[in-house]
This record gives C-alpha cells, structure tokens and sequence, in this order.
C-alpha cells in the first residue's frame, strides 16, 4: 500500500476516465493504470467496473472511498505536523552541561549571547562529567558546557569535537557563617576539619585533590559526607556540616550576602576554565551561528 495509490483511485473516481485523471496525477496513463491494478490487487477485489464509460465505483470501490479520503487527508496532516515540528526542532539548541554550570553559569551566559543573537530556543541537560561526554559523543547534543583542567582528562579528539574557552573560574574552599559573621571553620586551626568532599573520581573530585595538595591539607580536612554534586555541598555548607571546594561562580551570591566565607589562600586555589564543546557532525545554520559567537572574545 503507498498514498500515490490512494490518491490515484481518488482522482479517478472523480474523473472517470484514465486518461484524464492520468494528466491530473502527472503521470503516464499506463503508470497511473499500474497503480490502480496494484491498488485493487492490494484490495483483493475490482474497484472500478471498466464496462461502462466513464469508469464507475464498484460496490467494494464505494465502501472503500471514504476510508481512502479520511486515510489520505490524516497522513497529509500528520506529514504537516511532522514537517512543523522538524522545523521548530531545527531552531533548537540541545546542551548538555554539568549541573553547577547548568545553575550557575548557564542563565546568564545564555542571555549575554542572545543579546547578540536575539532569542534562542534552548534545551538544557544537567549531567555528570561522563553523562555530558555521551551526550555530545552520541549526538544527542548540539552543545557540551564543562569545566577543563590540564590534570583532568577530557575529550582529545578535537577534530571531531573542537571546543572553544568561553570563561575562567577558580575553585575556593568555603565555611559558613557564625552569628558574629566569623568562618564556622578554618583551615589554620588546629584539630580535623570535617570535610565535604566529591567522590574522587568526578572532575570536581581531582580538582579538589590538587587544591589539597597545593594547601598540603590531607591531615586538616576530615571527610565526613560525600556528594557529586556541588549545589548539594554547598547546602551541606550553609548548614554548618563542614567545609567544601566549590567553583566560585557558584557561590558569588552567598559570598557578597555573607552567608558563606572563603577560607582557602590563594596558594592552593585552582583557576579552572569553562569550555564549549560541539560536535562537527551536527550542523545548522542557528546551530553555526551560535558556535561562531561564541568563540568571540567575550
């Protein structure tokens, strides 16, 4: 069964006559009769009594025409809807980024670009480092938003996956706030400080390690809750549970209201970069235009 043949039984019952409704299908008559055949071969039973001139519906014929206009008219429908959606997809922007950016970065980094761009229709994953990697090696992502450091491994094929440094972060060590606006703890006092800590194997984790390196903190920091999600730290944070690293950008607005205190130097903070993958083989024109603006200096 193809819609050409219902279409074609269509316009021969309107017309009556093959040749006629030939010329109005633009086709050869002996394509359009070929089809016809195949339609009633499909059917299993005549459609058309060719004794009389024009042609006329058969009983069977009769029955079948309303389901051929309502068959034809549904998929013409559904391929205009399909047809739409595509488009409104193709205007679409698919990111996937690792949930601190997705919170704290995303929002206003989108709105400095489409003050350049004007709207952008957006879709937003927030993932863990892996999750974000799949997403743009499989294809379903236009965009990959991560952190980058030199002592953490990412995508190395960027000629399949270029990237382009879109800002720079730093990761700092943070406490909450007394009553008298004093660090709940600090890094320079004697005794373990309770420590909330990322599993070691997120890229938080191991840029959380090279900071306690550089800050030779192993014997101070007492991990006692662990968690890959940094939003999920500092709330730990903000309750007094104990010191977090966490990326600054995510915590400028406690640290200008004072609800959290910086307690890392600046010898062992990590500056750390925030980088736009995208994928070569996912191309369109507001996809182009994105990418290229980006890689502007900002």
């Amino acid at each position: 069964m193809e819609i050409d043949w219902l279409e074609d039984f269509l316009a021969l019952a309107t017309a009556g006559v093959f040749a006629r409704a030939a010329d109005a299908r633009n086709i050869s008559q002996s394509a359009f009769t070929r089809r016809i055949k195949n339609l009633e071969h499909w059917a299993g039973t005549p459609l058309f009594d060719r004794s009389v001139h024009p042609v006329e519906l058969t009983a069977a014929g009769k029955a079948f025409r309303q389901t051929a206009i309502d068959t034809v008219s549904a998929l013409t429908l559904t391929k205009d809807d399909i047809r739409s959606l595509s488009r409104r997809e193709a205007d679409t922007l698919d990111f996937v980024a690792l949930h601190t950016l997705a919170i704290s970065f995303f929002p206003a980094w989108l709105g400095k670009m489409t003050g350049y761009l004007g709207p952008v229709k957006t879709r937003l994953v927030a993932e863990n480092f892996s999750g974000c990697a799949e997403a743009i090696l499989n294809g379903s992502a236009d965009f990959m938003l991560c952190y980058s450091h030199p002592s953490v491994p990412t995508i190395s094929d960027e000629a399949r996956y270029p990237s382009t440094t879109i800002a720079k972060d730093k990761i700092i060590a943070v406490s909450a706030v007394n009553s008298r606006n004093e660090p709940v703890f600090s890094l320079d006092e004697p005794g373990e400080v309770p420590y909330l800590s990322y599993p070691p194997d997120t890229f938080l984790g191991r840029i959380s390690q090279v900071c306690l390196n550089r800050g030779n903190l192993q014997d101070t920091l007492s991990p006692t809750y662990e968690n890959s999600v940094a939003e999920a730290l500092k709330s730990a944070c903000f309750e007094g549970h104990g010191v977090t690293f966490l990326p600054e950008v995510s915590v400028q607005r406690e640290l200008a209201e004072g609800k959290l205190t910086k307690v890392s130097k600046p010898g062992f903070e990590v500056e750390i970069y925030v980088k736009l993958y995208r994928s070569i083989e996912r191309s369109r024109p507001q996809l182009e235009r994105f990418w290229r603006l980006s890689q502007r200096p900002q």
